[in-house]
């Protein structure tokens, strides 16, 4: 294919998924841990390989970790994370990870997504105490005094809550219901991130940026498309010239 025409194309291509992701994150500006989607260029991949084969894609789909604000709800088992930390999750194919924290106590006792997966602690799946627990920050679980509200002085935890977290620039993964995958291996946010019990994270989506970031990549759309249309008219009328001149 002609490289002015590739070109075009290409960039009508990450136009349309930039689209879908603006889309997307405006459609979870409300849910509760959404992080923001974003497409990254990089432009070394833009380079042509020396062997003259096709250069491979230019972008690739990045999770924005910039903190949301927080929201109080009062419910016991909502949670949020301050920090760069995520809540671990067993699924059917395998850990997960969330900053979803609208969790609740299963039939069995057990701290669960809104979905039924159960949530990691330190030790396994984490039964909950009886009666109405208490979280501190650094994600323990406390039997609460009965009639007080308030964690035991001298009590010892039932159970910590598994926070973890992965490198920098790690590829990300979304599975559904609020919860993530990795490549990499995670490792433990001791000390990194706070829990706050009572909470819930907002989605860090802003929809005024998204609406802008939807009208200039509609814009740029148009434009490579009269390029690839005025280029394609101009081969035809050249092809055109050259079929009446033998």
């Amino acid at each position: 294919m002609d490289s002015i025409l590739a070109l075009s194309l290409e960039a009508m291509q990450a136009g349309m998924a930039r689209m879908d992701r603006a889309g997307m994150n405006l459609a979870n500006a409300q849910t509760a841990g959404y992080k923001r989607e974003v497409m990254l260029a990089n432009f070394a991949q833009r380079l042509q390989p020396a062997d003259g084969a096709a250069a491979p894609a230019a972008t690739a789909v990045h999770l924005d970790l910039r903190q949301g604000t927080m929201q109080t709800t009062g419910q016991s088992l909502d949670l949020a994370l301050s920090g760069p930390a995520w809540f671990e999750v067993a699924t059917a194919q395998g850990n997960a990870y969330t900053r979803m924290g609208n969790f609740r106590r299963d039939a069995q006792g057990r701290l669960v997504t809104a979905q039924g997966q159960p949530v990691l602690g330190t030790s396994g799946e984490i039964t909950l105490p009886d009666g109405i627990p208490v979280i501190d920050v650094q994600g323990r679980i406390f039997e609460s005094v009965a009639g007080a509200g308030q964690a035991r002085l001298r009590g010892e935890p039932v159970a910590q809550l598994r926070l973890v977290a992965f490198e920098d620039g790690a590829v990300s993964h979304r599975l559904g219901d609020g919860l993530v995958a990795f490549d990499g291996s995670p490792r433990l946010a001791d000390g990194e991130t706070e829990v706050r019990q009572g909470y819930l994270e907002n989605s860090n989506v802003r929809s005024a940026d998204e609406m802008v970031q939807l009208l200039q990549t509609l814009r740029h759309f148009e434009s490579m498309q009269k390029v690839a249309l005025a280029y394609d008219e101009m081969l035809s009328n050249a092809l055109r010239k050259l079929a009446d001149n033998p």
